[in-house]
């Protein structure tokens, strides 16, 4: 499975209440503007084959980018961030990365971009 659609499918189980919709490798046309909606946005980063041997490889290192675009009425975010980032580790994900906050100077909607990775053995 594509490690866009087993994040996506781990955020959606965990039913967070701050956010409207999660989508992969892009925005649809008419949420690329909104700003009232939390919008998570989950994009591929890398793929790395792991565990060499017998000049074959066993596992797939997979990293996805999590950006989440909160709605200009949307609560702080602290306490949603802290529960997804639990939800990864959890799950078996390593958190590689926290950008922080940035805010979008000409809408002033506030961002937060994640770095997640999974590894992935491979059936024989």
């Amino acid at each position: 499975m594509l490690a866009t659609e087993r994040a996506k499918q781990l955020i959606q189980s965990a039913s967070f209440k701050i956010l409207d919709e999660v989508y992969t490798h892009n925005l649809p046309a008419d949420e690329a503007d909104n700003v009232e909606k939390t919008i998570c946005l989950i994009t591929d980063v890398r793929t790395d084959l792991a565990l060499p041997g017998n000049e074959d490889f066993h596992a797939l290192d997979k990293e996805v980018e999590v950006q989440i675009f909160y709605g200009l009425s949307a609560p702080d975010p602290d306490e949603f961030e802290t529960q997804l980032q639990h939800l990864f580790i959890q799950n078996g994900w390593s958190e590689l990365d926290n950008r922080g906050h940035t805010l979008d100077p000409d809408t002033n909607q506030l961002t937060a971009t994640f770095y997640f990775d999974y590894f992935e053995i491979e059936d024989a």
